[in-house]
């Protein structure tokens, strides 16, 4: 497979901020997880690690 170069010409990207995408950002960072799990790149107990990490860095503090 060769490797393409792929430029995007549409509307300007948004930038995405913590606070206010959080959960898109979790999510993206579990499916990058669930890929190197695929890919036996990282053990399930290991995704299993740092996704409790990631939903601790990610919790709403309650009032």
């Amino acid at each position: 497979m060769e490797f393409r170069d792929f430029v995007y010409v549409g509307e300007p990207i948004p930038e995405i901020k913590m606070p206010e995408h959080a959960d898109f950002i979790l999510q993206l960072q579990k499916s990058m997880l669930l890929s190197l799990v695929k890919r036996k790149l990282i053990t399930s107990a290991q995704m299993d690690c740092i996704m409790a990490e990631l939903e601790k860095q990610y919790q709403k503090p309650t009032q």
